[in-house]
């Protein structure tokens, strides 16, 4: 329980330095701390009732985007403000630096094993942004009643 509580405060506490190193505003920073800090507590529940690295770690960052899209919606300011904070504490440094180490070392089952597992959290976290960023968009779309990226897709008429 100690050791919960203290990755959940060094996570609001490292979301909020990534808020200080990438200047945003200050009054916003005790938000992306709470979006860290957050993150983590999520993260460390679903670890402990779902076995799957690949469904902890999408869910935990569904949850983060969603975070940074409510917290967007609230300030007026766009998502990527609190969503780079949120997933700071879903970054799987621990596995990078295990492969990287297990690869110098030569020992080629252990390398396979974290590089597996930081692939897998990896395609989680991303497939957990792509989910949340597409409902709110077409969330927007509806509300709004207007596409917002038609500009992208607008071809200029012909004659």
């Amino acid at each position: 329980m100690a050791e919960s509580i203290k990755l959940i405060l060094l996570s609001f506490l490292a979301s909020i330095g990534f808020g200080v190193k990438f200047q945003m505003k200050s009054h916003y920073l005790v938000l992306a701390g709470f979006g860290g800090a957050l993150t983590r507590l999520c993260y460390l529940l679903l670890v402990q009732v779902i076995d799957s690295r690949l469904i902890y770690s999408l869910l935990a960052a569904m949850f983060a985007s969603l975070y940074a899209e409510i917290m967007a919606m609230k300030c007026k300011m766009p998502s990527t403000v609190f969503l780079y904070p949120a997933i700071i504490p879903l970054t799987p440094g621990s596995l990078i630096y295990n492969t990287a180490a297990n690869f110098l070392l030569k020992d080629t089952k252990a390398m396979w094993h974290s590089a597996g597992d930081c692939a897998l959290t990896l395609l989680g976290i991303s497939i957990g942004f792509v989910l949340i960023s597409t409902f709110t968009y077409y969330r927007r779309v509806y509300f709004l009643g207007k596409d917002l990226a038609s500009h992208l897709l607008h071809h200029p008429h012909k004659k």
